[in-house]
């Protein structure tokens, strides 16, 4: 049986795996399932923040996991957008999607790739997450390797409609990463907001 050989090795050896991981206050995660909370009971009130905050400890206590990267800074004016924002792409998308299903027009439907601009697993789960719970679209699949999202969406038979999803999506990132991520982190977004690759189709129906 071989042993470590180096304390830095030690540690990263007593660091993974479940019984390496350690219960304790994660403060940043508390908050991050918190606001899905809220988020999915699509109602803000002072019962879901302490229900959420709730959860979230629970969450963090009981199944405890690796520490996530993150050395961005929190920004309450960003936030304060980013949550604003997608509480009008919510009821906007709400009342188009009814729209369709009163409708007589069949919806053309579609799946597209979209490659996100950041390589963190934090934005890339922020970011499926406001982007599923907007009605007329659903994250089916998120790939950490690639920081790539697979989405379904409806009523892309006008012009451009994909390319637009597409934006929206890259614009949900870049407000996340603006209210939550590091000045590095920013200005890497800045540099490649020119350089991403057009959503593809990958499959439609009519």
């Amino acid at each position: 049986m071989t042993h470590p050989s180096t304390p830095d090795a030690a540690e990263a050896t007593r660091s993974d795996g479940p019984r390496g991981r350690r219960r304790q206050l994660q403060p940043r995660a508390v908050v991050a399932i918190a606001t899905v909370w809220m988020l999915l009971w699509d109602q803000l009130s002072w019962g879901n923040l302490v229900n959420g905050l709730l959860v979230g400890l629970f969450v963090t206590l009981a199944f405890p996991l690796p520490s996530i990267q993150y050395a961005g800074s929190f920004r309450p004016l960003r936030y304060a957008m980013l949550i604003g924002r997608f509480l009008f792409d919510l009821a906007l998308s709400s009342w188009q999607v009814l729209r369709l299903a009163l409708g007589a027009r069949t919806p053309q439907n579609a799946v597209i790739g979209v490659q996100l601009r950041s390589r963190s697993d934090f934005y890339l789960t922020i970011t499926a997450e406001l982007v599923t719970l907007v009605p007329g679209s659903v994250v089916i699949e998120a790939r950490r390797s690639s920081s790539m999202l697979y989405l379904h969406l409806i009523d892309v038979g006008r012009p451009g409609a994909i390319e637009a999803q597409r934006r929206n999506v890259l614009e949900v990132e870049e407000r996340v990463i603006r209210a939550l991520g590091s000045r590095a982190e920013i200005a890497a977004l800045e540099q490649k907001k020119h350089s991403g690759r057009a959503a593809t189709p990958l499959s439609e129906a009519t």
